[in-house]
Formats: C-alpha cells, sequence, structure tokens
C-alpha cells in the first residue's frame, strides 16, 4: 500500500468541492451608512402602539378569566 497517498490530504480530497475558495461577488470596498440615518420613519410615528396592546393584552386576560371562572 502506499502511504505517500494519504500523506497529502490537499493534492486528493474526498469532497472537492469543500475546497477553500475566496467569494468576490460582494464589493467590500464601499461602507453603507446604518440602518437608522436611511430609516424613514417620522418622529412620533408609532408611539401609541404599546398603548395598543395594553388594552388588547388586558381585553386577552378578562376573556380569559371569563372562560376560566
Amino acid at each position: 500500500m502506499n502511504d505517500n497517498a494519504r500523506d497529502s490530504a490537499t493534492d486528493a480530497p474526498l469532497n472537492p468541492a469543500l475546497k477553500s475558495t475566496t467569494d468576490t461577488s460582494h464589493d467590500t470596498t464601499h461602507t453603507s451608512p446604518a440602518p437608522i440615518d436611511t430609516a424613514s420613519a417620522k418622529e412620533g410615528e408609532g408611539e401609541g402602539w404599546p398603548l395598543i396592546w395594553l388594552v388588547v393584552v388586558a381585553i386577552c386576560v378578562l376573556i380569559t378569566a371569563y372562560l376560566i371562572f
């Protein structure tokens, strides 16, 4: 049996698809702005949602309590 073939695993890998490659499909030389800088929400938009969810949860708790007792 020839042991030289076992010593160099990179010459004959078991799965050629697993070879190390460098991905060059994305441009990494330019940076993009932070998401908060490009957000389209205006000041004060969405401030009522916590109150809406509080009311919804309270109604669900009341319905659950009614069904249990």
